[in-house]
């Protein structure tokens, strides 16, 4: 049975972060219209979205609640360094990366959108951004990020979306800001239909799932590395790859059945290895360590840096299908 809170009894629950919103982005000075923005207005908030998946049995974790933390981006510069700061805000729970996505965030009322995973029917997990310009220390004037977290069920015209949890974050260049929704514990089927869509139901039977949302802000432009390999490009270059390692499979995830991709964000040196590996996005969440781990493995020709030697970041994707059931022949016998 679902664990989410019906749309009637959550009622109030969704007034309150709707009106807070609302009354946050009418505060004079606060929101700012496009048309006529000073410089602050019309400059974008450079912000690089995560979600994560908090995992655990059912009962065998303290409580999450939906504190909001903030850590120096560059202490949180390897995937180590993330699990690491989450098993400790995080006890008890299992943590791995979803999805990354960099987007830019202005200072109006029109929000920047990201979805987890939208369904053919219309279902999503959604983050709507607002930027704001705050009061700041009274003097100077400071710059807010409003995440909004909603849940899309299909068509939004005939079921309303849920929000469970607007946090205006104060923001600074440089940091990073997460928390856990806690009003928005995933049973099994429910993350199936939200975030695993093509996974069975029965891998997750006794779980609670949770999912934590961060944001690294940069108020000045982020630029791309110098050698940059975008998706499409990064196919080709995956191509090229002197040595090439595929992750390691369990024999419990396969019996599991469950599959997936997993796209590795990897900095290339010149002498054709692989000096960084990071993972950007993940619908097989619990092969992620082995993903990391194989791309660390990976060599390039060093023909690639002959005239540059800059390093060159791009992505490796891993497609790793489930194993299809076990089909018994017409009149075999158990």
């Amino acid at each position: 049975m679902s664990t989410f809170i019906s749309r009637r009894s959550f009622f109030p629950a969704i007034l309150f972060p709707a009106m807070l919103l609302a009354a946050l982005l009418c505060v004079p000075g606060l929101a700012q219209d496009s048309q006529n923005s000073d410089d602050i207005g019309v400059k974008p908030i450079y912000v690089t979205a995560r979600i994560f998946q908090l995992k655990a049995r059912r009962g065998s974790y303290p409580e999450v609640n939906g504190q909001v933390f903030r850590m120096k981006t560059t202490s949180l510069a390897s995937d180590e360094k993330w699990l690491n700061a989450f098993t400790k805000t995080y006890p008890g729970l299992e943590t791995s990366l979803l999805r990354t996505e960099s987007k830019r965030v202005f200072r109006t009322s029109k929000p920047t959108v990201l979805s987890l995973v939208k369904q053919p029917d219309g279902r999503a997990v959604e983050i709507q951004m607002f930027g704001a310009q705050s009061p700041g220390d009274g003097t100077t004037p400071g710059t807010s990020l409003i995440p909004e977290i909603s849940l899309h069920f299909g068509n939004d015209l005939v079921q309303k979306p849920v929000t469970y949890a607007i946090q205006p974050l104060e923001i600074e260049s440089g940091m990073t800001y997460f928390f856990a929704v806690s009003s928005m514990k995933l049973s099994s089927s429910d993350y199936v239909k939200f975030v695993r869509p093509n996974a069975p139901v029965e891998a997750f039977d006794g779980n609670d799932i949770y999912l934590v949302f961060s944001f690294s802000v940069d108020l000045e432009k982020s630029g791309q590395p110098a050698r940059y390999y975008d998706e499409r490009q990064s196919a080709g270059l995956q191509e090229q790859a002197t040595k090439k390692v595929q992750p390691e499979i369990s024999s419990a995830l396969r019996d599991a059945r469950l599959g997936g991709f997993i796209r590795v964000r990897v900095e290339i040196a010149p002498d054709g290895k692989v000096a960084a590996a990071m993972v950007q996005t993940s619908s097989f969440p619990e092969l992620n360590r082995e993903a990391v781990a194989a791309a660390r493995l990976w060599e390039f020709p060093t023909t690639l840096f002959a005239e540059n030697k800059t390093p060159i970041t791009g992505f490796l994707t891993f497609s790793l299908s489930a194993p299809a059931p076990d089909r018994k022949e017409p009149g075999s016998k158990e």
